[in-house]
């Protein structure tokens, strides 16, 4: 092909046709840059398209929006992030050990994926719930989309697995029984905190990550013991 001067032009780029699974990947890791490096209301369906090498009507074969791309995000996080908290058996002895264990992971597993983190835990987009209630849903499941429900189950299921190691410390009698919800709270609360802080303050200026969770476990199961 010639152009007005004479010369020959450079052929469009050719797009890559990826099977089906390889190409969602791709939308959500360039969605998930995209929402976090231009904001989710920027990024648009079109620069997400046109950042993945598709066609902007191709990734409508995909994403139904950027709601559906951000749940998807998310839940893809709560997949990794129940598997990381999911601790053998046996592999720690005592209950207090396992909920300082249960920790690093959240905190490790975090601070691995900081821009899922940000999308999941650190945002107040009014159209997406991050939880939509971590210990349950606040409405019936029918009543929202199946894949927002799938992804608010599992963000259930991850605090599950909290609220589990501190009922097994109450039933040790190591914490009291009066408030094994709010004590689940303070205890994610405190995992949250290390890693939104290292996420946007980076960690040269804190405490070595296990020291400070190892601190922090302390100061909290000895305003839980009981009286």
């Amino acid at each position: 092909m010639v152009n007005e001067k004479g010369t020959r032009a450079a052929k469009p780029a050719k797009r890559t046709r990826l099977p089906a699974a390889e190409r969602r990947a791709q939308i959500l890791a360039v969605a998930r840059d995209l929402f976090v490096t231009q904001g989710f209301e920027h990024a648009s369906m079109r620069r997400i398209a046109d950042a993945a090498g598709i066609t902007p009507t191709a990734i409508y074969d995909h994403f139904a929006d950027k709601e559906a791309l951000l749940t998807a995000i998310a839940a893809e996080f709560f997949d990794g992030l129940v598997a990381a908290m999911t601790v053998p058996a046996g592999t720690v002895a005592d209950p207090l050990g396992m909920l300082r264990q249960l920790m690093v992971n959240y905190v490790r597993y975090g601070l691995a994926h900081p821009n899922e983190y940000r999308l999941v835990f650190m945002n107040s987009l009014s159209r997406f719930v991050p939880t939509l209630g971590h210990r349950g849903l606040p409405c019936q499941p029918g009543n929202i989309p199946d894949d927002v429900a799938e992804k608010a189950a599992k963000a259930k299921q991850s605090f599950g697995i909290l609220q589990t190691g501190i009922e097994r410390l109450v039933a040790a009698g190591l914490l009291r029984a009066d408030d094994p919800e709010g004590f689940a709270d303070s205890v994610w609360a405190m995992g949250h905190g290390i890693v939104s802080l290292v996420i946007t303050k980076g960690d040269s200026n804190f405490t070595p990550i296990d020291r400070w969770i190892d601190t922090s476990i302390g100061i909290l199961t000895d305003g839980m013991r009981p009286r």
